[in-house]
């Protein structure tokens, strides 16, 4: 989990960085949390038991103004990023020497902000496991975990059959993403076949069918075993 802290002392600022701040989150399918301050002294009294990954702070602000905070969150947490938000390129240097990661320019830009976002996740890529990032068409593209219904395996090719993106084809070996996509919702159900079990509707014979009406084989060698773990699967989100 990403733990997100927010500080900003305008309340219309401050609820519109958090939206976009979650849809960018849930867009690539991260697991987060978000605490949001309206002054530096509320972030600094809290930090202690609530320290954070991000943080997302405005530099004008009331008593403790961002920087001052930010010097003193490094006092405590070395590791923690910092983005600065302000309307002014003015604070650039002071934000620089405090190590920041990111400046961001008011009125705020989603592809900025997602832009820092996978920088982040550059830098850290233990945070970086809820979704996938593949080569297709050449071009880079980002497939959350809860987007994929099923991948498919067709030679060197393999098929990422998508909620929101259709089906989008690799180059790359199915037995890659099924040790990269370490997740209980991913089941290797058949050797051309890696099934996100949140997206099957039910069994039908020795078939798994999906949610989009796909039939996936289901391998006979081991076929009871593979039941069973949809089944515990199934107990366990009920």
């Amino acid at each position: 989990m990403i733990k997100v802290a927010i500080c900003e002392d305008q309340k219309t600022e401050l609820v519109l960085l958090q939206r976009i701040v979650e849809y960018l989150m849930q867009d690539r399918g991260l697991d987060y949390n978000i605490i949001s301050y309206q002054s530096g002294e509320a972030l600094l009294s809290d930090y202690v038991n609530h320290p954070c990954d991000l943080i997302l702070l405005d530099v004008i602000m009331p008593d403790i103004d961002g920087i001052e905070t930010g010097r003193k969150i490094r006092e405590i947490d070395s590791d923690v990023e910092l983005i600065y938000c302000t309307s002014s390129r003015d604070f650039a240097i002071a934000a620089y020497e405090i190590h920041a990661m990111g400046y961001l320019l008011k009125p705020y830009q989603s592809s900025r902000i997602g832009a820092l976002l996978d920088y982040y996740l550059q830098k850290h890529p233990q945070m970086n496991q809820n979704y996938i990032q593949v080569k297709s068409k050449r071009k880079s593209v980002i497939i959350p975990y809860k987007d994929i219904i099923y991948m498919e395996s067709d030679n060197k090719v393999v098929y990422i059959h998508t909620t929101t993106q259709g089906s989008v084809k690799v180059y790359n070996k199915l037995d890659v993403f099924e040790q990269q996509m370490r997740d209980e919702r991913f089941l290797r159900c058949h050797q051309s076949y890696l099934i996100n079990l949140q997206y099957v509707a039910g069994l039908v014979d020795s078939d798994f069918i999906t949610i989009s009406d796909d039939m996936i084989p289901i391998r006979k060698s081991g076929r009871k075993l593979i039941v069973k773990k949809y089944e515990d699967y199934l107990k366990k989100i009920i």
